[in-house]
């Protein structure tokens, strides 16, 4: 069940409250129906019954994760986690477990982090150059392709990763799918999250992809950006300042 907080609860909009303090997502950040309804989804299928729980420990570590993920563009050693966070190896490894459990980190074959969403040391489909989104609050490019034909698309942002600046083509549509199975959010519901050239596409491809077109909301790129400010925006208050000690 997910934490209640005054706002949310008042409004009927789902949310969690993190033990440092940061309530996730700010539904203020939210101006139409369309995105309120994406992020309700994305909100009710994964960061509620994910994130909704953790305690301090589990919390510090998954901001400690992210924050290095942030600093330095790949995962951070287990070495350094447990470093930072002052806790044995041994007991920093039960803790990236825990989190791995919860679908909030990947890690490979040896336990060593490969993954924390929305970080992944696998390649994607999506790039982004000079670190994140508003997460990091930096301007910053995305370069992806349109899901259909595979053109090249450019997104840049500008007021610390909260507004759009250039994007090319200026058609570029969203589709946010909302489908999470297998307790993997990597190879389910961040499958779903596609740019598109323009609308007809992203028509085509629904058409011509029935499952992964079933659950889901098209958007406009400013509201796929207000959805990633009103998740990670607040998420960067749980973030302690990364200083590698290897």
């Amino acid at each position: 069940m997910m934490t209640p907080t005054s706002r949310a609860e008042a409004a009927g909009w789902p949310a969690v409250a993190f033990p440092g303090g940061a309530i996730i997502p700010d539904w203020g950040a939210i101006t139409t129906s369309r995105a309120q309804n994406a992020l309700r989804a994305i909100v009710e299928a994964f960061i509620g019954p994910k994130w909704d729980g953790l305690d301090e420990t589990e919390s510090r570590i998954h901001g400690i994760v992210l924050s290095g993920y942030a600093a330095t563009g790949h995962a951070p050693e287990t070495a350094d986690v447990a470093a930072a966070a002052g806790l044995t190896r041994d007991e920093a490894d039960g803790v990236l477990r825990r989190l791995a459990e919860r679908d909030l980190l990947v890690l490979d074959a040896a336990g060593r982090i490969s993954g924390a969403y929305p970080f992944t040391d696998s390649p994607t489909e999506h790039h982004v150059a000079a670190g994140g989104r508003a997460m990091l609050e930096r301007d910053v490019a995305v370069r992806s392709a349109c899901r259909h034909c595979r053109r090249p698309l450019v997104i840049r942002t500008r007021s610390h990763g909260r507004e759009l600046d250039q994007v090319e083509p200026i058609g570029i549509v969203v589709w946010s799918g909302h489908r999470y199975a297998a307790g993997c959010a990597a190879s389910s519901l961040c499958t779903l999250q596609a740019f598109f050239c323009e609308d007809v596409h992203l028509e085509t491809w629904r058409a011509n992809s029935p499952a992964a077109g079933q659950e889901g909301v098209r958007l406009s790129l400013a509201e796929a950006l207000e959805i990633g400010v009103a998740i990670f925006a607040p998420m960067r208050m749980e973030w302690p300042s990364w200083i590698p000690t290897t």
